[in-house]
């Protein structure tokens, strides 16, 4: 026969207080926890320190160290030739200047056409004469052949670039295309184009 269940604690006990001893190697990880916690995060602005991005030293060289595209890695090569020999004229922002008679390249008709091949043929000879860009008529143009001396890569990184800096958007542009076009322009010297040569440039295929 089972013997009775006996209730260790009488109906209706009201609680009591006590206390418990915490394990001592408890209280040695909470500390350690603590004292990461407060080491990670920088108390002055909340943002993290600089351990957190160990062995780089913020987030911005954490995020230059990913593995970049090939059209990303080609934009950055543009962007180092285009702060040599273009900005000067046609602005870091790409918004042109008045006194130089450099038009704007952000927005501009020209670099957002179809495809770059007035463009190569501008980087490479120059413009001279009238040209109009975005419903302004730039008369005293005289673009210089900054582009005869660069390598192929160097003319496709840069145009690479301009075509997609600011609010341009556009494809990249291959070196072989660089060559194929100055290859097809070789009779033209250094000679700079006029906006009517130019108009009569086909895009891609048809070039």
């Amino acid at each position: 026969m089972s013997q009775p269940t006996t209730n260790p604690l009488p109906e209706n006990a009201e609680p009591t207080t006590g206390s418990v001893t915490m394990p001592f190697g408890l209280v040695i990880v909470f500390a350690l926890v603590t004292y990461v916690g407060c080491n990670i995060t920088d108390r002055a602005d909340g943002s993290f320190s600089a351990l957190v991005y160990a062995p780089y030293t913020d987030v911005a060289e954490t995020d230059a160290m990913q593995a970049k595209s090939p059209m990303e890695l080609q934009v950055e090569r543009g962007a180092a030739v285009y702060k040599r020999i273009c900005s000067n004229c046609h602005q870091p922002s790409g918004g042109g200047s008045q006194g130089q008679g450099a038009p704007p390249l952000d927005g501009s008709e020209w670099v957002t056409a179809e495809g770059p091949e007035r463009m190569i043929r501008i980087v490479n000879n120059g413009l001279t004469g009238p040209v109009d860009v975005k419903g302004q008529t730039w008369a005293s143009g005289a673009m210089p052949n900054v582009g005869a001396n660069l390598s192929d890569k160097e003319v496709a990184d840069v145009l690479t670039y301009i075509r997609n800096a600011w609010s341009n958007t556009g494809g990249p542009v291959a070196p072989e295309k660089v060559a194929a076009v100055r290859e097809k322009i070789a009779d033209q010297g250094t000679t700079p184009w006029t906006v009517p040569e130019l108009e009569e440039v086909k895009f891609k295929t048809d070039e």
